[in-house]
């Protein structure tokens, strides 16, 4: 059971990566619709309803209208950009770990770091 909801997981997480890749790989945002189906997705993704998730990103990717009870109603899928998207989804996938520096290069150590040899 873990195996199939892990394979679905990675399913999810991929299949929103690419949706957001082809956003910007065509320089653009995603519409109202997308943008609610994506967010959606990656709301179950997070609540770990794996299957709820892929039909959110399937009805993104075909641009299926909004609900008709939240059609009206202004959200944060009004004004999301792609990246904002991307930001979503990684901060899932990547928790934020604390032993990187601020700048996001670790730090290395040892010999080779120093400019010496491992003969010193």
């Amino acid at each position: 059971m873990t195996d199939l909801a892990d394979a679905t997981r990675l399913t999810l997480c991929q299949r929103i990566h690419r949706f957001v890749l082809v956003l910007e790989r065509f320089k653009r945002n995603p519409n109202r619709r997308e943008a609610y189906h994506a967010l959606s997705a990656i709301e179950a993704l997070r609540e770990g309803r794996y299957e709820a998730g892929l039909e959110c990103i399937r009805a993104a990717e075909f641009v299926a209208p909004i609900p008709e009870g939240l059609a009206l109603l202004r959200g944060l899928h009004d004004d999301m950009t792609a990246t904002e998207l991307r930001q979503a989804l990684r901060a899932l996938i990547r928790p934020v770990d604390t032993d990187v520096p601020a700048n996001g290069i670790a730090e290395a150590s040892g010999p080779a770091a120093t400019g010496g040899d491992a003969t010193n």
